[in-house]
């Protein structure tokens, strides 16, 4: 059968910088499309790196933490801090089967789409592939691939500590929880990213008062009540209700909403096809990657 790439995911890319580019300007492109990951290309359109929200908060907290967050924002380049050796594919070379096999190998959550002569087509993402997986019978539980211990975050928490817990252990997502560890929200690296590039959170910075920014508390901006999982439940349960509440990420709450996991695409692209007795298989007449535990 084929192996031919389907044009699942952004063609082009959402978002498409120069090298020259500042990380001011990275900021507010990746916040108005509402997207993860910036291609970076260079005069002729090919691909010279890949940068994500992650390593831009990376950027953001030194230059708050050494004082020179306003001048970072304007001066530092998209060249200095971009992934350059960003995972591509030629279009018509590979499968999807390739695409997560290579995702989930170098725990990346993009790769990028390229013709021949390495000039920019599409971009790929985690989220894409999610969104193709037929989920009807994994026969998987949550739990198998959740992330534990869980790293989250307390009801008077700030915008910088949540930003020094993503940094420090590479998250997206953390969880805010009472005293009894009970899910009360949850915040995310595009919910930090919305923030620090609002216009009014930018003219404070500019104007040296970047505090009132990082010292807002994380409830004001974290998404309250938000949808769980249970440590039981099928992946493919936990799958279709990010797809409707639109998220990527459930915490794992037990019976007391005591929260003793998470669980994010990322999870699920990195860690699904590596159980035992998980198989997949991409159905090209369908457009469907079927991810399934094979029982006798």
């Amino acid at each position: 059968m084929s192996r031919r790439l389907v044009l699942i995911g952004h063609y082009p890319p959402p978002v498409i910088l120069e090298e020259g580019q500042s990380l001011l300007e990275t900021m507010v492109a990746l916040d108005q499309r509402g997207v993860r990951h910036a291609v970076v290309v260079d005069k002729r359109g090919c691909l010279s790196g890949i940068l994500s929200i992650r390593r831009m908060l990376g950027e953001i907290l030194e230059g708050y933490e050494k004082g020179d967050l306003a001048e970072r924002l304007n001066n530092t380049r998209v060249e200095t801090i971009m992934r350059r050796d960003a995972p591509r594919f030629v279009v018509g070379e590979f499968g999807v089967e390739d695409v997560v096999d290579t995702m989930a190998r170098l725990n990346i959550g993009a790769v990028v789409v390229t013709d021949s002569d390495g000039c920019v087509l599409g971009v790929i993402s985690e989220k894409h592939i999610a969104g193709v997986m037929a989920l009807s019978s994994i026969n998987a539980a949550v739990h198998e691939i959740m992330s534990r211990p869980v790293h989250s975050l307390g009801l008077e928490d700030r915008v910088i500590d949540a930003l020094r817990l993503m940094v420090q252990h590479r998250h997206r997502h953390a969880p805010v929880v009472d005293e009894e560890q009970r899910i009360e929200a949850i915040i995310s690296a595009r919910d930090l990213l919305d923030l620090l590039a609002a216009e009014e959170s930018l003219e404070l910075i500019k104007r040296g008062e970047q505090d009132k920014v990082f010292n807002i508390e994380v409830l004001r901006i974290a998404v309250g009540a938000p949808a769980t999982i249970e440590p039981e439940a099928d992946i493919s349960t936990a799958l279709r209700i990010m797809r409707k509440r639109g998220v990527s990420a459930l915490p794992v709450v037990d019976k007391n909403y005591h929260v003793i996991g998470i669980m994010t695409e990322r999870d699920i692209l990195a860690k699904l096809p590596r159980l035992m007795g998980v198989e997949m298989f991409y159905d090209l007449a369908r457009s469907k990657l079927y991810v399934a535990r094979v029982v006798s």
